[in-house]
């Protein structure tokens, strides 16, 4: 193939190509600095204490079922024993409700009050609650996404800005939220280029990009071969 040919094809994939190739290598460069327990918020908080199963007196699923009988359908894995504040608590799902109930009186429980939502954070971490609100909805993108719904948001105290989003029925931390993670969400919607879900990476823009690049590649490798053929060549003929 012709090497000036070859040439301006490089030059215009490589024009095209360098921003993307650009953003993969400093959000790569990001994903290595930053260790990933700090994106993930755990240094934020702690384990609060559970109960032992010897300090608890728990009613077994089948006299559940006996009250409530919709939990007829529910099959032996859909069923879940937590902790909720300080009740221990049977969880499950059905379709897209969930049902909470007390362990030992087999009451069904309603979901989380404020308070309630406050007292789980302050037993997760030691930092200072600034607000709380219930979260019904969420819009695609959010920082959270595919959780629990609704959800306690309850905002900390601090320079890094975190937020833990807390099951409204189950009680349960489903999320940590700080600016790392932001910064670590957003490099990432960058690097798979899929920038509103930000999880697909088998996307057949993120494809043709990297295609894009290995071609880029090749192509410099080539012209680098053909150079040196053409170097070695010339010198031959003086």
């Amino acid at each position: 193939m012709n090497q000036l040919l070859i040439r301006k094809y490089h030059r215009w994939l490589g024009l095209v190509a360098t921003i993307q190739l650009f953003i993969w290598t400093c959000s790569g460069l990001f994903f290595a600095l930053i260790p990933i327990d700090d994106i993930r918020g755990s240094p934020l908080v702690e384990q609060p204490a559970t109960y032992r199963l010897g300090h608890v007196k728990l009613v077994s699923p089948s006299s559940l079922v006996g009250q409530y009988k919709e939990l007829s359908t529910v099959r032996v894995d859909q069923i879940q024993i937590r902790q909720r504040l300080n009740t221990p608590v049977y969880i499950t799902q059905i379709e897209d409700a969930w049902l909470v109930f007390n362990a030992e009186t087999a009451e069904q429980l309603a979901p989380l009050t404020e308070t309630e939502a406050k007292a789980i954070a302050s037993n997760n971490t030691s930092l200072p609650i600034r607000s709380a609100a219930l979260v019904a909805t969420v819009a695609r993108g959010s920082e959270y996404r595919k959780g629990e719904l609704p959800a306690w948001k309850i905002e900390l105290e601090g320079s890094d800005h975190a937020s833990l989003w807390i099951g409204a029925n189950t009680g349960q931390l489903t999320a940590i939220r700080t600016t790392k993670w932001r910064i670590y969400d957003f490099l990432w919607s960058l690097h798979i280029m899929d920038y509103l879900d930000r999880d697909n990476f088998n996307s057949w823009l993120l494809r043709a990009f990297a295609l894009l690049g290995v071609i880029t590649v090749l192509s410099g490798i080539i012209l680098f071969i053909l150079s040196a053929r053409w170097r070695k060549k010339l010198s031959s003929t003086r």
